[in-house]
């Protein structure tokens, strides 16, 4: 069961690493990437006309992913203890679970989310909450 809660940490973790190499790429990728990532129309009009809103919205999520892989690991033991732990893990599986809950309601009276990249993000982002809350639950069973 250890080795199935680790997966599941692990995973929250590179689903949050993957996200920052996205919004990262979209930055040198131009507006195209962001029109496809599904950015607000102003932050794809900001990336067209080469403003700042794009490129550093892009660097603070790209940001608050890192932070939110960095204590995927830390509850690991991967990394130093970071602080809250718990409070941050509880947090994040939080914010990743209503992510991906969100969706399906939403899309009965929205039906432009009713489409691929919607549907799979919002199952990514549920898988990483998943592993948050395997994270929580691992620090709470393996206090140091």
């Amino acid at each position: 069961m250890k080795k199935i809660q680790k997966n599941w940490i692990i995973l929250a973790g590179f689903i949050a690493l993957i996200g920052v190499a996205i919004h990262i790429a979209a930055i040198f990728g131009g507006s195209s990437w962001y029109a496809y990532f599904g950015a607000p129309p102003g932050v794809v009009e900001s990336a067209r006309n080469g403003t700042w809103l794009a490129p550093v919205g892009a660097l603070v999520i790209a940001g608050l992913m890192a932070i939110c892989a960095a204590y995927a690991f830390s509850a690991l033991g991967i990394i130093r203890r970071l602080p809250l732990l718990r409070t941050c893990l509880a947090g994040m599986a939080t914010i990743c679970l209503l992510r991906a809950l969100v969706l399906w309601p939403l899309m009965i009276n929205h039906p432009e989310l009713r489409n691929t990249f919607e549907i799979v993000a919002a199952i990514v982002w549920g898988l990483a909450g998943i592993g948050f809350v395997f994270g929580l639950r691992w620090v709470q069973l393996n206090k140091p």
